[in-house]
């Protein structure tokens, strides 16, 4: 899916207005704290340790060009510390971008392990903003957060996807959205 210009100021507008609301996190585990920059966040089933994204600014609040988005890992069960993601953990949940617009500073996002869904990250003009946006059951929505089912063999360790639940905000109506993709 391409951008349009009509989607683009519709996000825009529902961003402006305050249309979009918060989206709570999968049941029983932590939500990482709201902050300007948090974009949207990764839980997995065998464990309540969360992969985290958020924008990368440069020293002066200007989006980092080069790299838009920073990832990392929240350690919840070690008391919420955050960690650097591994080599193995970026090649499953780390993002590749392109640059889409310069002007705009806008980027498509992909997963590193799939990369059939784009994720579009761009900025509102008037709140200086940047959010994620996706197409959540076909409708342009905001990514807030993703949920991974994983069968876990005797040691917990992670065999086979079951499904990947996407949630977000629609920005049809403002509601809370999600899709349980099954690989």
């Amino acid at each position: 899916m391409r951008m349009t210009q009509t989607n683009y100021f519709l996000i825009l507008f529902l961003i402006i207005a305050g249309v979009v609301p918060q989206s709570k996190g999968q049941d029983g585990y932590p939500v990482p704290q709201k902050t300007e920059k948090l974009l949207f966040y990764f839980q997995r089933s065998h464990n309540k340790n969360t992969v985290v994204y958020e924008l990368n600014t440069l020293p002066d609040g200007k989006i980092n060009m080069n790299k838009p988005v920073n990832t990392y890992l929240i350690r919840y069960e070690e008391g919420g510390v955050k960690k650097e993601l591994s080599f193995l953990q970026l090649r499953a949940f780390g993002i590749q971008w392109q640059l889409t617009d310069k002007a705009k500073e806008s980027f498509i996002l992909r997963f590193n392990s799939f990369r059939k869904r784009e994720i579009y990250l761009l900025k509102s003009n008037l709140q200086a903003c940047y959010r994620a946006y996706v197409k959540i059951n076909g409708e342009l929505s905001e990514l807030t957060r993703m949920y991974i089912k994983s069968e876990n063999n005797s040691l917990g360790i992670p065999l086979s996807v079951k499904f990947i639940e996407i949630s977000g905000i629609s920005l049809k109506n403002g509601e809370n959205i999600t899709e349980k993709y099954i690989p």
